[in-house]
């Protein structure tokens, strides 16, 4: 198929209208596999980080950690001592299973070899056995929860984040030249979605536009996953209770989980007597709930950009104003 007429959204699906908030769905109590990625110098973080999402989560989890290529064996073994039902797939073995896979998408495994984030959009899903589940090693969770990696309704086939910005990889005009659709403010952190839904050959056509390829490069991995979600008619969760923190945000009753992004991850440590404490066992868990996606539109990208090379803009004036005052005025 060629990309002039890639589908945005399958053709044999339909979109929810439910326009309400509404509490995810009862399944039966199968072990859900969760994923996530680690690097060496976040084992420390992981570590209490996964801890919190086996320990509060009410539904039988176990968990994959992939190696981003840093690991070493002691990271391995230690990550396996300190958490349960846990297990390390090292690179090596995952290129052992992964390469074979990619014979026939080039651009795919080339953005595999050039970025460490692109395990979260390739390895993951075709490791999964079943429903593909990703949690971020940065985000904890607070308190005991339910149905976090349930589906709200047989429409929906992907869960994500809600992020504060349009952190896309593309340009406003894109939205208008190519036929990619996305949902707007989408947090590839903590990813829930149908295996049913995730389309190789997508992400090979996606992988393959020089139009949508801009740095940093894992933010081509967070616009895959929301062009997937949008042709999955996904819903985001709830943000008041899975929440991307920012610099100022206090702890809520209402919080269930935060995501520590690199900007706010020195407060990781504020927050990890909650993580840490010991849940009432009375108390019964918090059901996690969703809300629609709406769709990006060029107006909401166009504003993001434009903040984003004025931020640009104002971080360049602050270093050369710093440099003048260091070699002028301090003589």
């Amino acid at each position: 198929m060629s990309p002039s007429t890639f589908p945005s959204t399958p053709p044999s699906t339909s979109p929810s209208t439910s326009p309400s908030t509404s509490p995810l769905t009862s399944s039966p109590r199968t072990t859900l596999t969760v994923h996530g990625l680690v690097c060496h110098s976040h084992v420390e973080m992981a570590i209490h980080c996964f801890r919190s999402l086996l320990k509060f989560s009410s539904d039988p989890l176990n968990l994959i950690i992939h190696d981003d290529g840093t690991l070493t064996a002691e990271d391995s073994q230690r990550l396996q001592q300190e958490l349960t039902h846990t297990q390390v797939i090292m690179q090596p073995e995952a290129d052992d299973l992964i390469i074979p896979l990619l014979k026939n998408y080039p651009q795919t495994e080339q953005f595999r070899r050039e970025v460490p984030h692109a395990v979260k959009l390739i390895d993951i899903p075709l490791l999964s056995q079943g429903d593909i589940a990703f949690c971020d090693s940065d985000i904890l969770f607070f308190r005991p929860f339910q149905g976090l990696f349930q589906a709200p309704d047989a429409q929906t086939s992907a869960l994500f984040m809600q992020d504060y910005v349009e952190a896309y990889s593309i340009f406003p005009w894109h939205l208008l030249t190519t036929p990619l659709r996305l949902p707007s403010k989408v947090n590839s952190g903590l990813i829930w979605m149908r295996q049913s839904a995730y389309d190789l050959a997508f992400v090979e056509w996606f992988l393959s536009q020089p139009a949508f390829r801009s740095k940093p490069l894992h933010k081509m991995e967070q616009t895959c996953w929301a062009a997937l979600g949008h042709r999955a008619h996904c819903q985001l969760w709830n943000p008041s209770q899975i929440v991307l923190m920012r610099s100022h945000l206090p702890f809520t009753p209402e919080m269930v989980a935060g995501h520590f992004v690199k900007e706010v991850r020195p407060r990781l440590t504020q927050f990890l007597p909650q993580a840490e404490a010991t849940p009432d066992p009375a108390a019964l868990p918090v059901s996690i709930t969703t809300l629609p996606a709406q769709d990006c539109d060029i107006w909401g990208l166009a504003q993001n950009h434009w903040q984003r090379q004025s931020n640009r803009v104002r971080s360049h004036q602050k270093k050369w104003s710093n440099l003048f005052r260091q070699r002028f005025l301090a003589h």
